[in-house]
């Protein structure tokens, strides 16, 4: 029986991953009015669905089947265990949002998704108004779509959910290394942008906003401090750009001879790639800005 439970509790996890992955994708193709593959992986699972429905089923329906609070509300008779199983759902969905969050930010220097601008947000990676959509969810969930969906897939031979198992197995390890690849490449590039700060940094012992307000005497021994470097920042800066431009188009310019794959986090999660476009713009514009200072220094020397 536990080798049963099991199975069918990995079945589950891929079941509904694929369902949370088809709904996303539609919600998300919406307003591009073009298909959206989105999820971490390549394939058709958002695999954060299925771990939330399997938080539900093992930490939420015991409260359902077991929890009683019969109620008459305007004559008709109501159990109110369904509003303890709203709260409980929304608690354990923030738990694995939360979680899954931090841990990929950790693991890949970016982050996935970013609720900041929303109400009642904790550290922009859970929010309010999806907190009240789990707690939806939840009782949704258990209350209406797995009990349909456990009618139809108990009558599944264990040999065939056994078979059927492997064969997704399989397809998902390589799938989950494919993806990890992936978002390496991104850490990767994050990782460069934040190293040539600190690089800067060490070199010249100050930030970009201190030498930028430094005073004409002070920023005149800085520039002649900066003049020995001024090729290695510009290669530098050029290869962040040209690293970002292969991992979002596959190719740069014909000024360039790497080219590549295009990286599909960077189409799947814009948030990201916004993030590493503007830190970069933010690195040419203040270098730009150093030198148009250093130009108009020199010209006051002279």
């Amino acid at each position: 029986m536990l080798k049963e439970t099991i199975l069918r509790y990995i079945l589950y996890f891929f079941f509904y991953s694929a369902v949370g992955w088809l709904a996303e994708s539609c919600y998300c193709s919406v307003r591009p009015r073009k298909w959206v593959n989105r999820g971490f992986l390549t394939g058709p699972l958002c695999p954060i669905y299925g771990t939330g429905t399997l938080v539900f089923l093992i930490f939420v329906s015991p409260i359902k089947e077991k929890l009683s609070l019969p109620a008459t509300i305007a004559g008709r008779e109501i159990d109110l265990a369904i509003i303890a199983v709203f709260f409980a759902g929304l608690v354990m969905a923030d738990i694995v949002e939360f979680s899954v969050s931090l841990i990929m930010e950790k693991m890949f220097h970016a982050r996935w998704w970013d609720y900041s601008g929303n109400f009642l947000n904790i550290q922009g990676r859970i929010c309010f108004k999806h907190s009240i959509y789990w707690g939806i969810a939840t009782v949704g969930f258990l209350y209406v779509i797995h009990p349909f969906v456990n009618r139809y897939f108990s009558r599944i031979p264990l040999d065939v959910v056994e078979i059927a198992l492997a064969v997704i197995l399989v397809i998902f390890v390589i799938d989950v290394f494919d993806a990890v690849r992936k978002a390496m490449d991104v850490r990767a590039l994050i990782d460069k942008i934040k190293k040539f700060r600190s690089d800067l940094a060490a070199q010249f012992g100050s930030t970009f906003d201190d030498i930028l307000s430094m005073g004409e005497d002070e920023f005149r021994e800085f520039s002649k401090k900066a003049s020995k470097y001024k090729n290695d920042v510009t290669d530098r800066i050029a290869e962040i750009r040209e690293s970002f431009e292969i991992l979002s188009k596959g190719y740069v310019s014909k000024d360039y001879r790497q080219k590549g794959k295009y990286n599909r986090m960077f189409i799947e999660f814009p948030m990201i790639k916004a993030a590493a476009r503007a830190q970069i713009d933010n690195l040419e514009i203040n270098i730009e800005k150093i030198k148009n200072k250093i130009k108009s220094t020199i010209g006051k020397d002279s």
